[in-house]
């Protein structure tokens, strides 16, 4: 008889135990934020006369390779990085490609990290952008 209680006790352990097994099997993690541009190889789109971001964050010091694809038909663009918003002190120039066109940017990212700036030179006061070295 003794037996029959201790099993009847151990039921409710059972069912709770069971309960919290199936919720713990149904977790999702968390996903991990990805950033729109990062590392030191990126690609950069113009189009409908915008780029595709307006951050783009690379390593102090770092070759950086910017893949820039122009998906405006006829439209020139080009990518250009600057110190400040002033666009005084280039940092890297590239080349104006008509679209519809790729083009590979190739330069060495500044060593001081801090906030730069990037624009397209052709459209310099609607497509712009920071550009962080970290």
């Amino acid at each position: 008889m003794h037996h029959k209680r201790s099993m009847f006790a151990l039921i409710p352990l059972v069912i709770l135990v069971a309960f919290f097994a199936g919720c713990a099997s149904k977790t999702t993690p968390t996903p991990v934020p990805v950033p729109l541009t990062g590392g030191n190889n990126i690609t950069v789109t113009a189009a409908g006369m915008a780029f595709d971001t307006n951050s783009i964050t690379v390593s102090a010091g770092a070759h950086v390779t910017i893949t820039f694809q122009n998906k405006d038909s006829g439209i020139p663009h080009n990518m250009a990085f600057y110190t400040s918003a002033a666009a005084t002190t280039i940092i890297y120039q590239g080349a104006r490609t008509t679209g519809v066109s790729t083009v590979t940017y190739t330069f060495d990212a500044p060593t001081a990290p801090g906030t730069y700036f990037f624009r397209c030179d052709v459209h310099p006061a609607t497509m712009t952008g920071d550009f962080i070295v970290q």
